[in-house]
């Protein structure tokens, strides 16, 4: 597999320890008009420091933050499959959003700058369940995977064969249902068109 999603750090490390399970999307400027657009069901998740910041997540996390720091400079390692599972069209109201602090890691401020930017794009809430790879890997940023852009096609291809859930289907399935409830209780609506078989 050659296909990766861009995100914080922080965030993927958060969803592999369970500490998180839903990523907020609206599109970078590399995304123009249109915005984020859900293209691919299962990707790679590709650890980005780009734009990452430490008063973006709430102060219980900032050992996590600094857990997260490159070892490399200039290297890229991937460590996760993703699957997108459930994609909704997050609430469309700041103080809804605020109901579910305790299923995330961002920091007010971070909520207030994501939903004031661009208010044109809809921001998507996509649930993910992550795989560990059997085999890590490392490979070299070039510049054409930088800039603010969500979908990335490397130059590699990375070997998903050997790919372990990071736990059981049932403690997952639970977790996802409750936040499903909750997000669909505090406004989210369930987008058909994204929709994806997990």
């Amino acid at each position: 597999m050659n296909t990766a999603l861009k995100e914080w750090a922080v965030v993927i490390e958060a969803l592999a320890r369970g500490r998180q399970r839903f990523l907020l999307r609206k599109g970078g400027i590399g995304e123009g008009k249109r915005g984020f657009e859900m293209k691919h069901s299962e990707f790679l998740f590709y650890p980005t420091w780009e734009h990452q910041q430490i008063h973006s997540i709430r102060s219980e996390f900032h050992n996590l933050f600094e857990q997260t720091r490159p070892r490399q400079p200039g290297v890229v390692r991937f460590q996760y499959l993703a699957k997108a599972t459930d994609v909704l069209r997050a609430p469309a109201r700041l103080q809804d959003m605020r109901q579910l602090d305790a299923d995330h890691i961002w920091a007010p401020p971070y909520l207030e700058m994501r939903y004031g930017y661009r208010p044109d794009l809809p921001l998507f809430a996509v649930i993910v369940r992550l795989y560990r790879l059997g085999t890590e890997a490392e490979i070299p940023e070039i510049r054409r995977y930088a800039g603010c852009r969500s979908w990335v096609s490397l130059d590699h291809e990375m070997d998903t064969a050997d790919t372990a859930p990071l736990e059981p289907d049932s403690t997952f399935e639970g977790a996802r249902k409750s936040l499903l409830g909750k997000l669909l209780k505090h406004g989210a609506t369930e987008q058909a068109s994204f929709q994806v078989v997990p």
